[in-house]
């Protein structure tokens, strides 16, 4: 956000998942409080994981509401994701499907203030 140098009007859409389940049936929750009818949409999102989550977002966005254009932005994209059939910006395209936290990406609502990212590494207790 910091980068854009156009106006911006920002709204919030809900849509809980697992990390890397395709088959995420949550709901979607909009609150609209923008007008995005007839206007250029871009979806953010911190990772794209499997991609079924983004993939049920702009499917919703497409069929619910009219904008001029779809895209998604993301900081970070992992391989193996399914097609979405969007133009897509991101900033790292990961090499593995390892799980992240810290700078926004939390791990079981955990992590997710620390101030750089991290590759999680889950202890086992036994």
């Amino acid at each position: 956000m910091r980068q854009l140098n156009f106006q911006v009007e920002m709204d919030y859409i809900s849509c809980p998942h697992t990390p890397g389940d395709r088959q995420n049936n949550s709901t979607i929750v909009y609150h609209q409080n923008i007008e995005i009818n007839n206007k250029p949409v871009i979806v953010i999102d911190d990772a794209i994981e499997s991609g079924g989550t983004m993939q049920r977002l702009i499917a919703h966005l497409s069929t619910q509401f009219s904008p001029s254009s779809l895209a998604i932005a993301s900081l970070l994209v992992k391989p193996g994701r399914v097609d979405i059939p969007v133009k897509q910006h991101f900033a790292h395209l990961m090499d593995s499907d390892d799980m992240l936290v810290g700078y926004g990406l939390p791990w079981n609502n955990l992590n997710r203030n620390l101030p750089y990212i991290s590759k999680l590494k889950v202890v086992d207790d036994k």
